[in-house]
C-alpha cells in the first residue's frame, strides 16, 4: 500500500509540474490574436510561448529572484492573461490532437525518467551540484563546482522546478528538459502540410532516432539540440517560406540567448547563427539583428564580469598559454584524430547519419537543393570548422577527452537538416 501511495504521489507531482508549464505557455503573448481560430493548446502557439517563458525564467536567474515567489508571480500573470484571452475571444476550446499526443508523450517519458534516475559521471560531478546550489537559494557567486565558468541557465531551470514541486525530488527539475525536447520536435513536424497520422508517425520516428534516457540525466546537450530544432524552423520560415519574418527573427534571437546561457558552446552557435543572419537577411533587418546579438553577448559579458566568473569557456580545456600550445602540438596528427573520431561519432548518431545520406540522395535528383538551403550548409560548414578548431588546442589528454565528448557535441546540431529533408520529400511524394 505504501509503495502504491508513493507511486501515486510521484505521478501527481509529475502532472503538477507539467500542468504548471502548460498553463504558463498556453496563455502567453503569442496566444493573443486570431479570434476563435486557435485551440487553447495550439501546438505552434504554446511552442512559441515556451521560448518566451524560458526567457522569463532566464531573467529571474540573472537577478536571482526567489524561485517560489517568481513561480507564484507567473501563476498570477498567467491567470490574468487567461481571463483577458477568454474575454477578448482570442481562442476557442477545440481539441488540437497533435498537441494532446505530444503532451501524452511527455507524460510517458516523464514516468520513464522517474524510474531511471542514473546520473552520468559529468552530471554527478558538477551539473547536479550546480542545480543543488540554486535549489538551496544560492547564486552563481556561491558555485563551488569545478566548472564555475560553465553557463548556469540549464541547471537553474532544473533547480527552479525541483524547488517548485509538491515533493522536491531532483528529477522533477529535469522534466522540463523532456517537455522542451518533445515540443521542439513536434513544432518542427507541425510545419509540414500533411495529415495528422503522418505527423504522428514522423514524430515517433524522430523520437526513436534521438531519445536516450542518458540525455536527460542533467547534461545540457539535449537542450541545445532542442533549441537548434526550434531555430531550424524559425529560419526555414524566414528564408524559405518568407512568412512572419519579424516574429521568427525575435524568436530566433530569444532562442540564441538561451543557447548562450546553457553551454560553453553557446558562443560558437551565437557567432555562426549571427553570420548566417547577416548574410541572408535583407538590409533593413541586418542592423537590428546585429545589435540584438551584440546586446545579448554584452549582457553575458557584463554578468560574468560583475560576478567575477571566469571568461574562459572551459578552464579544463584551455589556458592562458593557448597560443604557445598551438605552436607545440602536432597539428596534422590532431586534425587527423579529430576527423577520425568525428566520422565515428557521426556513424553513432543515427539522426545525423541518416540525414546526411538522405541529403546526398536528394542532391542527386535535385541539383537545386544546396542552393535552396544554402544557409543550412554554410551553417553546418562553419559550425564543423569551429568544432575542429576548438579541439585542436585542448590541453586535455588527447584524444581521450574528445572521444568522450564529441558524441554529445554532434547531438546538439544533429536535427538541423530535418525540416528541409522532410519538406523536400513531402513535396516530391505529395503527402
Amino acid at each position: 500500500m505504501l509503495l502504491c501511495e508513493k507511486v501515486m504521489i510521484e505521478l501527481v507531482n509529475i502532472i503538477f509540474v507539467l500542468s504548471s508549464i502548460l498553463y504558463f505557455i498556453s496563455v502567453g503573448l503569442f496566444s493573443y490574436g486570431q479570434s476563435f481560430k486557435n485551440s487553447i493548446i495550439d501546438l505552434d502557439k504554446i511552442s512559441q510561448n515556451l521560448i518566451l517563458f524560458l526567457n522569463l525564467i532566464w531573467i529571474s536567474s540573472i537577478f536571482n529572484f526567489p524561485k517560489s515567489d517568481f513561480f507564484i508571480l507567473l501563476f498570477i500573470i498567467s491567470t490574468i492573461s487567461f481571463f483577458i484571452i477568454i474575454k477578448k475571444k482570442f481562442i476557442n476550446f477545440n481539441i488540437d490532437y497533435f498537441s494532446i499526443f505530444s503532451i501524452l508523450v511527455i507524460l510517458a517519458l516523464s514516468i520513464v525518467l522517474a524510474n531511471d534516475l542514473f546520473l552520468s559521471h559529468d552530471s554527478r560531478l558538477f551539473w547536479i551540484e550546480k542545480a543543488n546550489t540554486f535549489f538551496n537559494g544560492q547564486f552563481v557567486n556561491d558555485d563551488q563546482t569545478i566548472k564555475t565558468e560553465y553557463p548556469h541557465f540549464g541547471t537553474y531551470l532544473w533547480a527552479f522546478f525541483w524547488k517548485n514541486s509538491f515533493i522536491q525530488y531532483e528529477y522533477m527539475g529535469r522534466i522540463p528538459y523532456l517537455l522542451i525536447y518533445v515540443f521542439s520536435i513536434s513544432y518542427l513536424v507541425n510545419n509540414l502540410k500533411i495529415n495528422l497520422n503522418d505527423k504522428l508517425i514522423l514524430i515517433l520516428i524522430i523520437l526513436i532516432l534521438t531519445y536516450q534516457s542518458k540525455h536527460f540525466d542533467g547534461r545540457q546537450d539535449i537542450l541545445i539540440f532542442s533549441y537548434n530544432i526550434f531555430i531550424s524552423r524559425f529560419l526555414f520560415e524566414i528564408f524559405i517560406e518568407k512568412k512572419e519574418i519579424i516574429k521568427n527573427l525575435i524568436l530566433t534571437i530569444l532562442t540564441l540567448n538561451l543557447i548562450l546561457w546553457t553551454k560553453a558552446e553557446g558562443i560558437l552557435y551565437l557567432i555562426v547563427y549571427g553570420i548566417i543572419l547577416l548574410l541572408f537577411l535583407k538590409n533593413n533587418l541586418k542592423l537590428i539583428c546585429a545589435l540584438s546579438i551584440f546586446s545579448i553577448f554584452l549582457i553575458k559579458l557584463y554578468f560574468y564580469f560583475h560576478w567575477n566568473l571566469p571568461f574562459n569557456p572551459s578552464a579544463g580545456m584551455y589556458d592562458e598559454n593557448i597560443f604557445d600550445l598551438i605552436t607545440q602540438i602536432d597539428i596534422f596528427y590532431r586534425f587527423y584524430s579529430i576527423l577520425y573520431w568525428y566520422l565515428i561519432s557521426m556513424i553513432k548518431n543515427p539522426l545525423l547519419l541518416i540525414s546526411l545520406l538522405l541529403i546526398f540522395f536528394i542532391i542527386s535528383v535535385n541539383k537545386k537543393f544546396v542552393k535552396n538551403y544554402l544557409y543550412i550548409f554554410i551553417f553546418y560548414t562553419f559550425l564543423t570548422a569551429g568544432i575542429f578548431m576548438s579541439y585542436l588546442p585542448t590541453k586535455y589528454d588527447f584524444p581521450f577527452a574528445m572521444i568522450g565528448s564529441l558524441d554529445r557535441v554532434l547531438l546538439q546540431h544533429s536535427g538541423i537538416f530535418l525540416l528541409p529533408i522532410l519538406y523536400s520529400i513531402n513535396k516530391k511524394l505529395k503527402w
